[in-house]
């Protein structure tokens, strides 16, 4: 079982992944082995995802000018991959 210090740690491995990818670095390889490491340890990727939905909200709501759509959009696909079967 994870406490929240380790759900925390994977959703900021996720943000930083994000973050190089807003920045126009390779992110995808990064991003799907992470949520393959977090799919496999039960019932942690539910929590995970929740935890990048917050943090997509909290971004969303820092710049409503849109400015790091790219970086959300980036998140999203990470929910979704923790999200698949």
């Amino acid at each position: 079982m994870s406490d929240n210090r380790d759900i925390l740690d994977f959703a900021n491995r996720f943000e930083a992944i994000a973050a190089d990818g807003f920045e126009g670095r390779p992110y995808r390889p990064a991003l799907v082995e992470l949520a393959r490491r977090v799919r496999v340890q039960p019932g942690v990727a539910p929590q995970v995802a929740h935890a990048l939905g917050v943090m997509i909200g909290l971004i969303g709501e820092s710049a409503p000018d849109g400015r790091f759509a790219s970086k959300i959009a980036i998140l999203r696909e990470a929910a979704d991959l923790l999200a698949e079967e």
